[in-house]
């Protein structure tokens, strides 16, 4: 499976958990199946999710984490994991995959959202 691929599972896992968070077999599926991007974006994603949050909070200007639909939150929290605690890939790669998940998986507005947010980020 290609980085793409599995970046793309990672963030499709992130987005169930706003909806079913005990669904802890999908954590168990990553690590089985030999995806060891997927399994460590997940990782991070359960044992940093509160300091991401007050992280991207800290980062929006004029939203809440409350506002932000929930597939641009997932799509933020997948890359900011990406930036801080796996930092297997350039910043630009990670931004700009995060963009094409966006244009794939969000609303028109939302790729120049994302964009702005990560590369206030990465300043």
């Amino acid at each position: 499976m290609k980085r793409t691929e599995m970046r793309e599972l990672a963030f499709k896992t992130i987005y169930s958990k706003f909806f079913n968070p005990s669904n802890e077999e999908i954590f168990a599926n990553a690590d089985q199946t030999g995806l060891e991007f997927t399994s460590k974006i997940l990782h991070n994603f359960a044992s940093h999710y509160q300091e991401i949050n007050d992280f991207l909070s800290s980062k929006l200007k004029g939203y809440t984490i409350d506002r932000i639909n929930k597939i641009d939150l997932a799509i933020l929290i997948l890359a900011v994991i990406e930036l801080k605690y796996v930092k297997e890939n350039p910043k630009e790669v990670i931004i700009n995959e995060a963009v094409e998940l966006a244009k794939k998986y969000s609303t028109d507005k939302s790729p120049k959202f994302i964009n702005g947010i990560l590369a206030d980020i990465v300043k």
